[in-house]
């Protein structure tokens, strides 16, 4: 009889061990996200988002938590649509991005076409290097946490890189407001606008930006010569007074 109930104990502790990893908490992250109050950067550029950065997804399994698969896709970049739109003068979203050959092997042979390029004073590049959460049961703390570590990479006109840089945005939720999922969501919203806030903030401080900014308006400063030394040409090859 003794047996009997170890071997039944024994059944229902792998049928437990079975479930939990097929039990899958889905969340699809949105919410509101302002965008925050940024100096504008005096720039027309490109902007370029990968099928990944459009579609980002993470999974993961957690001890006594199961499966986890968080879609911030969506939210992020309309987040990011939004921010360029305060950030720079002018934007333009494009196909493709002017990148080095290194960085073309790892998006299949990508281009701004030399036409998408005339009006465009550069191009802005945002990816997603990395997503993770901690839950109260693992952190053993009362509140859930997210974190997403952004890569920002620029271009100028002629597709020279002007600079990469990382940025890591932070958020947390309190465990006993939300259920998990929810509190997962609210947590990773918060992320997503804090590393929008940073890169608005510190990109323009950049020294490298403010090299970009100043070839910018050196270019804009030439261009503006030329017509005037046309006029002048033509006063000079018309006819002379006697």
């Amino acid at each position: 009889m003794r047996l009997a109930v170890l071997v039944k104990q024994s059944f229902l502790v792998m049928a437990m061990l079975l479930f939990l990893p097929s039990c899958t908490t889905s969340v699809v992250v949105e919410g509101t996200v302002p965008t925050p109050l940024v100096s504008v950067i005096p720039a027309r550029v490109g902007v370029y988002y990968s099928d990944e950065f459009r579609n980002f997804m993470h999974e993961e399994v957690i001890r006594d938590s199961g499966s986890w698969r968080i879609d911030l896709g969506k939210q992020n970049l309309g987040f990011f649509q939004n921010l360029t739109k305060s950030l720079f003068t002018g934007v333009q979203e494009v196909d493709q991005s002017v990148l080095t050959t290194e960085e073309i092997v790892n998006l299949n042979d990508v281009f701004v076409s030399s036409e998408e390029m005339k009006n465009l004073d550069g191009v802005f590049v945002p990816t997603i290097k990395k997503y993770g959460f901690l839950t109260p049961s693992i952190s053993g703390l009362k509140f859930y946490s997210a974190s997403i570590e952004y890569s920002v990479a620029m271009f100028n006109k002629v597709g020279a890189k002007i600079g990469d840089w990382s940025i890591v945005g932070y958020g947390k939720s309190e465990g006993g407001m939300f259920s998990s999922d929810d509190a997962v969501n609210e947590a990773t919203v918060l992320a997503i606008r804090d590393g929008g806030a940073r890169i608005a903030i510190e990109l323009i401080d950049q020294p490298a930006v403010q090299a970009w900014l100043q070839s910018i308006d050196k270019s804009i400063e030439s261009s503006a010569v030329i017509p005037a030394l046309d006029e002048s040409l033509k006063i000079l090859d018309g006819p002379l007074s006697e």
